[in-house]
């Protein structure tokens, strides 16, 4: 399976939306899926605060993320879906079932 197609189905999976401060901390749990983990940023970064404020920008990072052929990256999206889902993961979770969502999930 393609990167790309690996990147939706773990949005799709994880009902991710990238939009305010819950699309800031999705795009953190994208960069964990592939691998990237803690590096120090505390939340309120201007980085975070710019993305939080711009959700095409998360967008347009899922989407360049998707168009790269980084196999490491591959290799770390199919073990995360491979595993089981945690309980406590969905606890954090915002977001309700696709039906509640008032915007749409990302396509990439």
């Amino acid at each position: 399976m393609e990167l790309k197609e690996l990147l939706q189905e773990f949005i799709d999976h994880k009902r991710l939306r990238f939009e305010g401060d819950t699309g800031v901390e999705n795009l953190n749990k994208v960069a964990k899926a592939i691998g990237y983990k803690e590096h120090g940023f505390t939340y309120g970064s201007p980085l975070e605060v710019f993305l939080s404020d711009n959700p095409g920008a998360c967008d347009a990072i899922i989407e360049w993320m998707g168009e790269q052929n980084v196999e490491e990256w591959e290799y770390s999206l199919e073990s995360e879906l491979s595993m089981p889902e945690r309980e406590d993961e969905d606890e954090d979770d915002e977001s309700g079932p696709l039906d509640e969502l008032d915007s749409p999930l990302i396509r990439i």
